[in-house]
């Protein structure tokens, strides 16, 4: 593994561990708050990591090679335009009454992570098809 791919894994697991400690903290903590604002801020700190993760990914393209990149450029807008569509799609299907039972708020919390694993499946992707060429 290059020192550019390790550094960006210091940068981004720890960033993720601290999203998903976060998470569940908000779980835990904000039905049991009273304090309107304690509950706002109970559900703005998972940003936090968030932001790191976004600034672990933005450094690791800065730094790699023309190629990489590219790649992850690549995965990045496919990534966007995928799920963009996909919640749209959804958020339609939902307006109509053809899908129940889903709060919008799930949906809405769902946007983020869902992004991170299509962006690397679709990198996968993208890497698997230039390893064949």
């Amino acid at each position: 593994m290059r020192p550019v791919h390790k550094r960006y894994l210091r940068r981004f697991l720890p960033a993720m561990g601290g999203y998903v400690a976060l998470i569940g903290l908000y779980g835990w903590l904000v039905p049991r708050t009273e304090s309107v604002a304690l509950r706002a801020l109970l559900a703005m700190l998972p940003m936090l990591p968030v932001l790191l993760a976004i600034r672990a990914v933005a450094l690791v393209i800065r730094e790699q090679d023309e190629l990489e990149r590219q790649t992850d450029l690549q995965a990045l807008a496919m990534a966007a335009v995928l799920i963009s569509c996909g919640f749209l799609s959804f958020g339609l299907l939902l307006s109509a009454g053809v899908v129940r039972g889903v709060p919008a708020e799930w949906v809405a919390l769902l946007v983020l992570p869902c992004f991170f694993w299509v962006f690397g499946l679709t990198k996968l992707v993208l890497v698997l098809r230039l390893r064949v060429r």
